[in-house]
């Protein structure tokens, strides 16, 4: 079935652009556009583990049309500011061209993901990642976009955010899997009582803005696995 094997490739992407990409390499990208060496590694890495993800010496094809295409959404994308809709949109893209290699694939070969491993393993693999890094650049570009104001003492600790943000996410994530939503209402119970003395309005209004985001990423995350579960 094609969706089993887009979820492997969405994994595959995820590992790449986020887990092994570091900021240096995405400075550079930004810097030098098309001559930088990052924007081939990084394709090269692409390939290597969508290939690796589809369990089939025959996919090279399909591995290498996701990382020639990769490459050139990269480019276009190092052209563009640091803002959400051009990282929604590069996102969105990159998805496009999983879902068109897979649906071309699976048109032309049964595949199923092999050694017994269940759909919504992968689902809920993919939802632990995207709760991860992913959502913290994002969660950063909308509050940037809604000019939230991030405090600028940055000091005590308010750097441990993401890690925050993340480990929260986490929890919800596996909250709403497990339908616990009980749990669920106590963990943000238990946030707000600990932000409850603020007094500083603009970090207040930054950690509000961001903890709605990062809740609402992480239950559609939570039903994205529910549902896999259930039809798949």
């Amino acid at each position: 079935m094609w969706i089993e094997l887009f979820l492997c490739l969405w994994l595959a992407h995820l590992v790449a652009d986020f887990g092994l990409q570091k900021s240096a390499s995405c400075k550079s990208k930004a810097e030098k556009h098309w001559l930088s060496i990052h924007q081939y590694t990084h394709a090269g890495s692409v390939f290597a583990l969508s290939w690796l993800a589809s369990f089939d010496i025959r996919f090279w094809w399909g591995a290498l049309i996701i990382g020639a295409l990769h490459l050139c959404i990269d480019v276009w994308k190092s052209y563009r500011t640091e803002k959400v809709v051009w990282f929604s949109l590069d996102q969105i893209l990159h998805m496009l061209v999983l879902a068109g290699v897979a649906w071309l694939w699976g048109s032309m070969n049964e595949w199923r993901i092999p050694f017994g491993v269940e759909v919504w393993w992968i689902a809920a693999a993919i939802a632990v990642l995207i709760c991860w890094k992913p959502s913290n650049i994002f969660i950063k570009l909308v509050l940037q976009h809604y000019s939230v104001n991030m405090p600028q003492n940055k000091d005590e600790g308010f750097n441990a955010g993401a890690l925050i943000g993340t480990i929260e996410r986490w929890l919800i994530l596996i909250f709403v899997c497990l339908q616990r939503y009980d749990a669920l209402g106590l963990l943000i119970a238990a946030k707000s009582i600990i932000r409850f003395g603020d007094s500083q309005t603009n970090k207040s209004e930054y950690v509000l803005a961001g903890t709605l985001l990062s809740i609402f990423i992480a239950v559609l995350a939570g039903l994205g696995v529910m549902m896999v579960r259930k039809f798949f």
